[in-house]
């Protein structure tokens, strides 16, 4: 089923968002962000994206001729001065399935030129295509567009709009005049994004049409077009955290028998540096006079061991504790101070399996 979706954002500095990470994004490449001295390398997102081009419009000046991504969109960066900029605009849009993949890229790119590069913007496109929910693939692509119009020195200002009283007349229910925008053409009119809706609305039907294909895309809601049905939440995230749980029960598993094991490991390492360590002076010294008779003698210093020795002593070490944790330990105890022989040792006891943990 062929679905709208085309979503318009913007990139801002007051949200602390780069021009430059947005564009290696969507490239999927490493660029190089001047003005903050570090780079962005997303080449390993690189998987999803199938195309990717630069746009300029036919009346661009010499000096962008030929400019690469990473130089052009520092240089946009670079023309913004204030703190909490808007750089450029990020325009996502859906395109249906059932369009064959080779008319794909073309279909986007006269889409693109049509509506925002003839208007003097500059575009960098990327097609990409992931999975869906539904585990079929999801074409899309993501056009970056420059917020300023090029100047031979280099870009020049924004088109913007006001907000005028309606010219026949129009108010509301209290008295106040129905404000609407000085300059619908604006590149940041809601009236012109609105009509792009439509232009791609459009487009892409066409598409279908020509491929033969019955699927249609519409713009408008739900309540506009007359159904009475609830509509699906997109799921976003909770499709990747659908098996969030039984990720996270293998996982805290896994953590707790490792933090186990690195526990007795250090206990084991704190015995080794008391016992290996140099004797202290209260072990090596003469006994003083006056000292108790009955203080008990200090059990000599160990002689030095080689490692294969070191190994065997914590390998028993550990194995009198494995088996004094055991169960069946005080039982033993009890059969051995009765005179009964005592039963050979038993293999240790393997370690917890994720699955045993709580």
């Amino acid at each position: 089923m062929a679905q709208f979706s085309m979503r318009v954002l913007v990139v801002k500095r007051s949200k602390g968002q780069s021009v430059i990470a947005s564009a290696a994004y969507r490239a999927g490449e490493k660029l190089w962000d001047e003005r903050q001295g570090i780079a962005h390398d997303f080449r390993h997102k690189s998987t999803g994206v199938e195309h990717k081009e630069m746009l300029f419009p036919d009346t661009a000046p010499a000096w962008v001729r030929g400019i690469d991504r990473e130089a052009f969109w520092n240089a946009v960066d670079a023309s913004e001065l204030r703190k909490d900029a808007q750089t450029a605009r990020d325009l996502r849009i859906m395109i249906p399935r059932e369009i064959p993949v080779a008319e794909r890229v073309p279909l986007v790119r006269d889409f693109v030129i049509r509506n925002f590069v003839s208007k003097g913007m500059v575009a960098d496109v990327c097609w990409h295509n992931t999975t869906a929910s539904d585990g079929l693939e999801q074409p899309h692509c993501h056009v970056l567009l420059s917020m300023r119009p090029l100047s031979d020195e280099g870009f020049g200002p924004k088109s913007r709009h006001e907000y005028i009283p309606d010219p026949s007349g129009q108010t509301h229910k209290d008295g106040r005049p129905v404000m609407i925008e000085s300059n619908p053409d604006s590149w940041n009119s809601a009236h012109y994004y609105e009509r792009c809706r439509e232009g791609w609305e459009q487009t892409a039907n066409a598409a279908l049409e020509r491929v033969g294909s019955a699927a249609r895309i519409d713009r408008r809601s739900l309540l506009e077009r007359g159904l009475a049905r609830m509509p699906e939440p997109a799921l976003r995230l909770a499709f990747h955290l659908k098996e969030l749980r039984g990720v996270m029960q293998t996982r805290w598993g896994t953590f707790q028998m490792a933090r186990h094991y690195r526990a007795v490991e250090a206990r084991a390492g704190a015995v080794f540096r008391v016992l290996d360590g140099p004797a202290t002076l209260s072990v090596l010294a003469p006994r003083e006079a006056g000292s108790a008779p009955d203080a008990p003698e200090r059990a000599p210093p160990r002689q030095h061991e080689s490692p294969a020795q070191k190994v065997e002593r914590f390998i028993a070490w550990f194995e009198r504790q494995i088996e004094r944790l055991s169960p069946a330990a005080p039982a033993q105890a009890h059969t051995r101070a009765h005179g009964a022989p005592a039963p050979e040792r038993g293999s240790p006891r393997s370690p917890p399996t994720p699955d045993m943990e709580r």
